[in-house]
């Protein structure tokens, strides 16, 4: 009977993750605004470590300053001085702030911003980010967000004095960034916290439990926990969260993605390369490209119409793929430089620009999205591709996507490669093959579709909990 259990656990669909667990209400029944006790020991450990260790860390850091300038972007932010655009932005008018850490983060929580732009007109919406990436597509990209502001250091002090600033009206997190001294400071405060979108892997579930004494306390004065899928909610609750303020809404990347679905084809037809049949590496990390690029020789001799499109995961590894295609011969574009006469005969199309993935997936046969081939990263969303109806091949590290993983392999719709000659084998059949590519990306389709409406749950539930909260937002 217990096999059975987790089997027909196992075998629950995307659609059916999104449901709510809990209801919403008693959420708000019991998020009342006394803050648990924040075993202090805890914390204060926690704090004079971030202390004494930043001591000692400070030639270091100005030496990092003076090598590479990206790590100088934000740094008075982070210490908590905002910009004066910034506060004008808030000054006495109580924004609602939502932290999304990095670049896709900040892409899928756009409708959910939207949303909360629409219901609370008169609020400012401040966003806030870690990478300096993050940051630009926020100001070019993210134009419901009245301020942006990289997210400020964990410490006490530079937290204490970012919210005399800011004095937000209700918090929202993406994902599972927990800083303790902020989420604590803002339960004192008697201000809101949500979780949206959130995820609680096995791997965050290990590392929290850890730290356990310290992250306790913020797990019990989290207000309302909108997570993706069942899993998260359940881990998350072990993790010592109210089991009455977790409920299931969904993934907002669902939600928010292909809103600019014909932009990659009109650049691939100003570029001469429309018509050839398109392979893309998406989101991929070092060791990465080179299984995709060998396997791309072998692929075209059997396709010779095949056109692969990298899209190096990190900005500052666009000159070292490139450095690798010239290596390697390969004729390629650059996305930068298609304003030039067409290439037609190229065979890599090098993305090196943000925030354009996404449009380019209606017009692929497959896709591999990367952080999968190698440890660490714990894989990239497969949601885009599968969503444009394109076939995703991943790699066997997916952690961050593993429901999701495992119910597109179920469908048909996904296919796992462990290196580069499974990868080919996967890959030549579909693409020598349009019914069967069809298929399978229709079937990686309705997996996707199955769950979405994210933003509208996860909306109606915070709405529920501020009905009951005394908030400053109507102020």
């Amino acid at each position: 009977m217990r096999s059975e259990s987790k089997k027909q656990k196992a075998e629950s669909s995307v659609g059916e993750e999104q449901s709510v667990i809990h209801n919403p209400q008693s959420a708000v029944r019991t998020a009342d605004r006394s803050v648990l006790s924040p075993q202090s020991s805890s914390l204060f450990v926690y704090n004079l470590l971030l202390t004494a260790l930043a001591i000692p860390a400070l030639p270091f850091a100005g030496l990092a300053l003076l090598a590479r300038p990206r790590y100088r972007l934000g740094l008075a932010q982070r210490l908590g001085f905002l910009p004066d655009e910034v506060k004008q932005c808030v000054r006495d008018r109580h924004p609602l702030w939502l932290h999304a850490p990095s670049v896709g983060e900040i892409l899928a929580t756009r409708p959910f911003l939207r949303a909360l732009k629409q219901t609370f007109p008169d609020k400012p919406l401040l966003l806030s980010m870690q990478t300096p990436t993050a940051y630009i597509t926020a100001q070019t990209k993210i134009p419901e967000a009245d301020a942006v502001l990289y997210f400020p250091l964990d410490h006490p002090l530079l937290i204490r004095r970012v919210l005399r600033q800011v004095r937000p009206a209700a918090f929202f997190f993406t994902e599972t960034e927990m800083w303790p001294n902020c989420l604590l400071m803002l339960a004192r405060e008697g201000v809101p916290t949500f979780l949206v979108s959130g995820r609680f892997s096995r791997h965050a579930r290990a590392r929290y439990r850890v730290l356990r004494p310290l992250f306790r306390p913020v797990f019990q004065n989290l207000t309302l926990c909108c997570m993706q899928t069942r899993d998260d909610a359940e881990r998350l609750i072990e993790a010592g969260t109210p089991r009455e303020r977790v409920i299931v809404t969904g993934n907002f990347k669902v939600d928010g993605v292909n809103e600019r679905g014909g932009q990659g084809q009109a650049i691939l037809q100003a570029a001469g390369l429309a018509d050839r049949l398109l392979l893309i590496g998406a989101s991929t990390h070092p060791g990465e490209e080179t299984i995709l690029l060998h396997t791309y020789r072998r692929l075209r001799t059997a396709v010779p119409n095949l056109l692969l499109l990298l899209a190096p995961r990190h900005p500052q590894r666009f000159t070292e793929v490139e450095e690798m295609l010239k290596m390697g011969g390969y004729r390629y574009v650059k996305r930068s430089q298609t304003s030039g006469a067409p290439i037609t005969d190229a065979e890599v199309f090098l993305l090196d620009t943000l925030g354009e993935l996404s449009s380019f997936y209606r017009t692929a046969a497959l896709a591999f999205v990367g952080g999968s081939l190698v440890k660490g990263p714990g894989g990239h969303s497969v949601i885009e591709p599968a969503l444009a109806q394109v076939p995703v091949c991943f790699g066997p590290y997916t952690r961050n996507f593993t429901t999701v993983v495992e119910e597109l392999r179920r469908a048909g719709g996904g296919f796992e490669v462990r290196d580069g000659e499974a990868f080919y084998q996967q890959t030549l059949p579909l693409l020598t093959n349009a019914d069967a590519r069809q298929e399978a990306g229709r079937r990686a389709y309705a997996v996707i579709k199955r769950g979405q409406g994210a933003v509208e749950r996860t909306l109606a539930a915070v709405l529920e909990v501020m009905k009951s909260e005394k908030l400053r937002v109507e102020n």
